[in-house]
């Protein structure tokens, strides 16, 4: 079985062996093209043991290894430590190709698309083309987007509540966002996982403004420049920190973007009065219709 999912503008090509192994639901169904064309290609096998590791251990964390053999990088998840114990999945990429181990033990319902994504490898993916995976709220009004972005628990979902009820803004991702420098402007792009959120459509939309949130007990708004926006971006990109080159090309990715988007620091009361000092440094209401 081979299926193709498009996603913040890559395509990705999945293949496995076993067609029954993997059940499609709405996550990635609303991402899956018909082409054989692809940016990147994922084989999936299903084994009783993974295969052992090449190469130096370059990361390590209490649920993950990393090991790179020149530009092999072979990746553990679910691993103990330092020992590979518990591993469930090995992510063997090199090139556009990563050849997928899947623990039988791991999945005795098959292969989810959860797993799948999360073989995608989509922070390194999406680096690399010029973009950044966003923990943030990202809300539609009018053509154009907006994300809030602040420490988990902060307030970014209330803050794109708000602008659903105050001003008809449309919810498109709870959690998470792709930004991407396309053709010399930024865009944003709706991604199939969302953390808790049930929400994650599948648009493309141009960036209008980041604003970072903080709790505050009056509100005001303040617009960055400089070291301070491209801080307050950086603060919410998930990057793979043991990849020098990510890491690189993930910098001069947020650079650009503190250049080009507008950036707010909006401490504030989980109010109407945050919508409003927004929408006023915004430019008004010509974007939204605001509801009765």
């Amino acid at each position: 079985m081979v299926r193709t999912y498009q996603i913040a503008g890559i395509a990705f090509q999945v293949t496995l062996s076993d067609s029954d192994m993997y059940q499609e639901d709405g996550i990635l169904s609303d991402y899956r093209i018909e082409s054989n064309e692809f940016d990147h290609s994922l084989s999936f096998e299903v084994v009783e043991e993974l295969s052992l590791p090449v190469g130096e251990c370059v990361f390590s964390d209490p649920s993950k290894r990393v090991f790179s053999d020149g530009e092999l990088m072979i990746r553990y998840d679910g691993s103990m430590g330092l020992s590979l114990d518990g591993a469930y999945l090995r992510i063997a990429r090199k090139g556009n190709h990563s050849q997928v181990e899947v623990k039988k033990s791991f999945i005795p319902y098959g292969i989810t698309p959860k797993l799948v994504m999360q073989a995608m490898e989509m922070e390194h993916q999406i680096v690399m083309n010029d973009g950044i995976l966003f923990h943030s709220s990202y809300i539609r009004i009018g053509d154009e987007a907006v994300l809030f972005t602040a420490p988990s628990g902060t307030g970014k979902s209330t803050q794109a509540d708000l602008w659903v009820k105050y001003r008809n803004a449309e919810l498109l991702n709870g959690d998470r966002s792709v930004v991407k420098v396309e053709d010399e402007r930024v865009f944003v792009h709706g991604i199939p996982f969302s953390g808790s959120s049930p929400v994650r459509k599948n648009v493309k939309l141009p960036l209008k403004a980041i604003v970072y949130l903080a709790q505050a007990p009056q509100t005001r708004i303040v617009r960055l420049k400089g070291a301070k926006a491209f801080r307050c971006i950086w603060e919410g990109c998930s990057v793979n920190v043991w990849h020098d080159g990510d890491i690189e090309q993930c910098s001069k990715t947020v650079s650009e973007l503190a250049m080009r988007i507008p950036v707010y620091y909006l401490p504030c009361t989980p109010d109407e009065s945050a919508v409003i000092a927004l929408e006023n440094e915004l430019g008004g209401l010509s974007y939204a219709e605001k509801k009765n």
